[in-house]
């Protein structure tokens, strides 16, 4: 990285992000989302889904309701996700702003221990010895808050989590990634890079090629149209990083790699103007295509670019890329972003999520050059959070796990499913209402090769009982039901996104 471009990303660091903004003053008085909130946990459990996890964390066996533990699946399931929501009876607006609380599922022949840990970023520090929310976060502004400095003064640490070599590595958007001990979950400082990068935006979704295991990742500088890309060894040394201009700010999530592209969907939500909270300076432009951009691996200055019908999207599942160029993709996709304006906002009141604020659906994706993109949608139900076999991160597959519900299910998913991309054909597990289900996580079977052979495991809140379980399935046969579930005795809050370390 030449010096300018090293001059460049410190000043993307140092004025990303709201760096040098002032906040507003606020008499302080009864806060109507807390207030709402409040009332709504009294007779919902399932408003457990984002009540404050206790600052001192989980720490208890989870008892195992019924099945086996089968050979090889030995391990720990990481899952990151907001776990405090209010401080002095004022709550956050917005689901995304929760402060970071990473649990750990570590499954053994003795059973299943569970943890919860606060990530200690230097924003929860602070705030946990004042006893109150001090900075503005993405979509809330706390009574009376400080101005802003830097990205990582408003780092909650709290979307996703990477194992990299040795090290548990906790995930956000805007800032740093933040360093965790995977088997305390004691929280290490921000991940430093070195070349000046400190504080530059690692975002949430890394990808890991098989082959290689290098590391891609990017992190968006929507207010000026750019990203930077990021290339990590195995072992978690920086091997290059560099901006690539003429991206447009459209809050990018997620994106996929082949064995020769990093691609990115670019939605119809776009940085408009700098406001507090800053989900208020993106807005929804039904007029604005969305952007696929294909980035050549070897040539960041190589871009491929097709206009797609406006829409928006969270989360990808994979993608490869035959000889010809021609690119297939799989993600959860929406015509407009109203979960994040609109969605995330109502679960913060404690109010199930409306079917207009809940409409991704599973989509194939194709990108041939020299034409218009072709868009399959799989279902008219809804899904998220698709996952892979990442043994073929990049490469010609077959197969997507998601969790799915109904559109007349107005609060979350209660079934899993998997879906065979090239024939459609569909396996699926409904747990029925009022358990509500989380991320699913495949896990290789040790020693297997073929596609799907292991498990899929997720999370899920049973608000009969107001306590998570967590669920084991053959992943080539969730029809049959889980191989083995366990349950805690308590309740903890969902989390976004999860990674496994394997015994």
């Amino acid at each position: 990285m030449s010096p300018n471009r090293r001059d460049t990303l410190k000043l993307m660091m140092a004025g990303s992000c709201m760096a040098g903004v002032s906040s507003p003053l606020f008499a302080q008085s009864i806060d109507p989302v807390y207030a709402a909130y409040e009332a709504a946990s009294a007779h919902d459990p399932w408003t457990l889904i984002t009540r404050d996890a206790p600052a001192e964390g989980f720490d208890s066996a989870a008892r195992r309701l019924h099945g086996s533990l089968p050979d090889g699946l030995r391990g720990t399931l990481f899952r990151n996700g907001p776990g405090r929501f209010s401080r002095q009876e004022w709550r956050y607006r917005h689901w995304f702003d929760g402060d970071g609380f990473i649990q750990s599922w570590t499954i053994g022949d003795e059973g299943v221990r569970h943890r919860g840990r606060f990530v200690q970023t230097d924003k929860w520090r602070n705030e946990e010895a004042a006893g109150r929310f001090l900075v503005p976060a993405l979509g809330s502004v706390p009574p009376n808050p400080g101005g802003l400095t830097g990205p990582d003064d408003m780092n909650v640490a709290n979307t996703s989590v990477m194992m990299l070599g040795d090290e548990l590595l906790a995930l956000w958007e805007g800032g740093s990634a933040w360093s965790l001990d995977p088997d305390t979950l004691a929280s290490n400082g921000a991940r430093r890079w070195g070349q000046g990068l400190d504080g530059v935006p690692f975002s949430a979704h890394p990808k890991r090629e098989p082959g290689t295991g290098i590391v891609w990742n990017f992190g968006q500088d929507a207010m000026n149209d750019r990203i930077i890309l990021w290339k990590i060894s195995p072992e978690g040394e920086l091997l290059q990083a560099g901006l690539v201009p003429g991206i447009p700010g459209g809050m990018i999530h997620d994106f996929v790699i082949t064995e020769r592209s990093l691609v990115f969907l670019v939605g119809s939500f776009r940085f408009d103007q700098m406001r507090l909270p800053f989900i208020d300076s993106f807005s929804f432009r039904p007029d604005v295509p969305m952007i696929a951009i294909a980035i050549d691996k070897d040539d960041w200055t190589q871009k491929r670019v097709w206009e797609m019908e406006p829409g928006f999207l969270f989360h990808f599942g994979g993608a490869w890329e035959d000889a010809d160029g021609t690119i297939r993709l799989d993600a959860a996709l929406s015509q407009d972003a109203r979960f994040a304006d609109g969605g995330a906002y109502a679960v913060m009141r404690g109010e199930p999520v409306a079917e207009s604020d809940s409409q991704t659906r599973h989509s194939l994706v194709t990108l041939r050059n020299g034409r218009a993109p072709d868009v399959q949608v799989f279902s008219t139900d809804f899904a998220e959070f698709p996952q892979v076999d990442m043994r073929f991160t990049g490469r010609q597959r077959n197969r997507t796990w998601t969790i799915a519900w109904r559109p007349e299910q107005i609060r979350s998913a209660t079934r899993i499913e998997s879906r065979d991309l090239h024939t459609g054909q569909l396996d699926s597990f409904d747990h029925g209402d009022g358990i509500y289900v989380e991320e699913p996580l495949f896990i290789p079977a040790p020693g297997s090769r073929n596609e799907g052979e292991g498990w899929i495991i997720h999370t899920a809140l049973n608000t009969h009982e107001r306590r998570t379980e967590l669920h084991a399935f053959n992943a080539l046969k969730l029809s049959d039901g889980p191989v083995v579930s366990w349950q805690l005795d308590h309740a903890a809050p969902f989390g976004f996104h999860g990674c496994w370390r394997q015994a």
